[in-house]
């Protein structure tokens, strides 16, 4: 089946009419099947109250199915939560003290509260901007119990063969915790194949539904001797008998949806617009089938970027080994703010970054989703022509 992504760019996404925007890495502009979804949330809340409150949670039960289809999960190991740090926050209360490896660029939601809570961790530092299995393997100590690590990262773009990530994980007994915020969406993930133990995500970036969606995947066999470690009155059975003797919790990782209060119905509305987009137009009906052409038109993409911007004096920092690409193409050069200026201007937006801990910034990265095209690329080239760079 051929996919026509200028239809998809034409009639999903109206901001691209005015801009060129090639920075999915921070977050898309909403497909119009997302703001439908959304508006249509909202119309009724004005129209009709809360009198659709049982529809609500049915349609955010699909979405829910629609996720596990995707990462081979069962719907009840995902609950729904407002981004990637609250997320991060449950695990940190749910495992034990242990010394966790991360990749040293790891993104700081990623490690943070970790950090904060005393658990021991040491970075893996990295090989060309990649991180290396035999890195991790030489780091190990008596103390070491998790892995923390993004499938993307979103600085460089370097992506991590995940499936090889959890072979190393299941030999040496080591929990898999990742960050698939920079991959949902755009990547395949497999949590069953790839070993993966938990998994949190955003959905604004290649999800392009907006703020405030995000989800946890939770291994149910990790609840089996330990229980969810938030809860509230939506995470028992018959909760709207509104017993507050009842603290009986369901023990599985939907009854941590929003840490066990209401739904972010617009948002989690909003994703299935975005999800049903991917599954119908652009999978024929199959998830996985649209997210496997999403990868392939990502990569056919930057590729093309990629030979293109050879041409100048630019160093890309990012892994271009097609194991290790994603949507992220990132760009050194000690000019970077001058030809962001230069991009703003002509109505071309990326996102100008920073080495940590550095004080100029000498990044540009590039972030294609499957609504970007060649013409895109096309007036990136121009205006780095004029600049003479």
């Amino acid at each position: 089946m051929t996919i026509d992504w200028e239809n998809i760019r034409t009639t999903q996404f109206p901001a691209l009419k005015n801009l060129t925007y090639i920075m999915a890495g921070s977050a898309s502009p909403l497909s119009e099947a997302a703001y439908n979804n959304g508006i249509n949330y909202f119309k009724d809340m004005l129209y009709f109250g809360d009198i659709h409150f049982d529809t609500f949670c049915e349609k955010i039960e699909k979405v829910r199915g629609i996720i596990a289809e995707y990462i081979n999960a069962k719907p009840y190991e995902i609950a729904f939560l407002p981004n990637t740090s609250s997320g991060m926050n449950i695990i940190a209360r749910f495992i034990n003290i242990g010394e966790i490896l991360y990749p040293s660029i790891e993104f700081p939601a990623s490690i943070h509260i970790f950090k904060r809570l005393g658990f021991p961790n040491r970075k893996i530092n990295d090989q060309n901007h990649c991180y290396v299995i035999e890195d991790f393997k030489s780091s190990l100590s008596d103390r070491t119990k998790y892995i923390i690590h993004s499938h993307v990262q979103s600085l460089t773009g370097f992506r991590q063969n995940l499936e090889k990530l959890g072979e190393f994980c299941k030999k040496y007994e080591l929990l898999n915790i990742i960050n698939a915020t920079q991959s949902f969406c755009s990547f395949e993930i497999d949590v069953k194949k790839q070993n993966i133990d938990i998994l949190v995500s955003n959905a604004l970036k290649w999800g392009a539904c907006g703020y405030g969606a995000g989800f946890l995947y939770m291994d149910s066999n990790l609840l089996s001797d330990k229980e969810i470690p938030f809860s509230s009155w939506l995470s028992v059975e018959n909760p709207f008998s509104l017993n507050n003797e009842n603290i009986e919790v369901i023990n599985k990782t939907k009854y941590m949806d929003t840490f066990g209060g209401c739904p972010n119905f617009a948002a989690l509305l909003s994703l299935k617009g975005s999800l049903d987009l991917i599954k119908t137009q652009i999978g024929n009906g199959n998830i996985k089938t649209g997210i496997k052409r999403i990868q392939e038109r990502i990569i056919h993409l930057t590729n093309i970027f990629v030979e293109e911007v050879k041409e100048f004096n630019l160093k890309i920092i990012t892994p271009l080994d097609p194991e290790f690409r994603s949507g992220i193409i990132t760009i050194q050069h000690d000019r970077a703010e001058e030809i962001y200026s230069s991009f703003i201007k002509n109505n071309i937006y990326v996102t100008l970054k920073r080495y940590p801990n550095l004080e100029k910034d000498t990044l540009l990265r590039f972030a294609f989703n499957y609504y970007n095209n060649e013409n895109d690329i096309k007036k990136v080239i121009k205006t780095l022509k004029l600049l003479k760079i």
